[in-house]
Parts: C-alpha cells; structure tokens; sequence
C-alpha cells in the first residue's frame, strides 16, 4: 500500500514537471501562447488515479503561467486544468476500449476553450469592462484554445498508444 502511493506521488512530481516543461515549450501569441501540455495532462489522466493527475495538472500548469508571465491566469488554469483531468478520468470510464478512451479524453478539451473563455470574460470585468465588452473581447481567445485543445488531443492520441503499452501493469 505505501509503495503505491509513494509511486503515485513520484509520477505526479514527474508529471508535474513534464506538464510546466511542455507547457514552457510555447508558441507565443498576441493573446498569450500556445502550448502543448494539455497532451501531458491527458497522459497523467490515463496514468494516475484522479487526485493525483489534478495535482500534476494544477502545479505544472500553474507554475507554467506564473513564470511565463501570466500570473492572473495561475487560479483559472488550476481549476480550468483540474476540471480537464477529471472530465478525462470520468469520460474514460465510460468505456473499457483504448480507442473510445482516446476520442472521449480528446473530447474533454472542450473544457479548456470555453474555461479560458469565461476567465478571460472574468478577467476583463475584474479590469473595469462592461459586461457586453468583457464577454464579447473574450470571444477573440476562442480560435487559439481550440487550436491548442485540438494540437494537444492529437499529440495525445499519438503518444497513448505507446503508454498504454510502457505502463501496461500501471494501468
């Protein structure tokens, strides 16, 4: 019992560290930047158990943020990406075959565009927007987290194979 969970907490330290360095690995934009990592976040969902993959995702993702320069957007990323790996762990159980898995873990993306959505709508009001203003500007984020998801879902897709093969008595 004590060995599996000192196993799970070292994946969780190494996962953490694989999200902040994939996520730091970026494509800079007018808006923000780009990044990968969410792919890791989908791998520590299919790895670990559900508190320890939301750990991963919440302090690799959030150090991401803050040493990028984006520190009002290390809370929303923490519950933004936390919310992801839970979606992914439960869509996951809605199906035993590897293949649905993948489909449905990509799917759970949908959480990253309309989650940076409503924080950056929240953001902008935080700032002194109106509403119609803050919800309306927030809109122009859309594209590029769909882009991000929609990268990160693939990269996953590729690399879940070779996991569930390297991690077959993990998992």
């Amino acid at each position: 019992m004590k060995r599996a969970h000192l196993s799970n907490i070292v994946f969780t330290a190494l996962f953490a560290a694989l999200i902040l360095a994939v996520t730091r690995l970026s494509v800079p934009i007018a808006l923000g930047y780009i990044h990968l990592g969410d792919a890791m976040i989908y791998l520590a969902a299919l790895i670990l158990p559900a508190p320890y993959a939301a750990a991963a995702a919440a302090i690799g993702t959030g150090l991401a943020d803050f040493t990028a320069g984006y520190a009002v957007y290390v809370l929303p990323s923490v519950v933004i990406k936390t919310l992801l790996v839970l979606a992914a762990k439960g869509l996951c159980r809605l199906s035993g075959k590897p293949a649905i898995q993948d489909g449905l873990v990509c799917a759970a993306g949908i959480i990253t565009v309309v989650g940076y959505y409503l924080a950056d709508a929240v953001i902008a009001l935080a700032a002194g927007s109106d509403p119609a203003a803050a919800f309306t500007g927030a809109l122009s984020g859309i594209p590029f987290n769909a882009i991000q998801a929609a990268a990160s879902g693939a990269l996953y897709f590729l690399l879940a194979a070779a996991v569930r093969k390297g991690f077959q008595k993990y998992l």
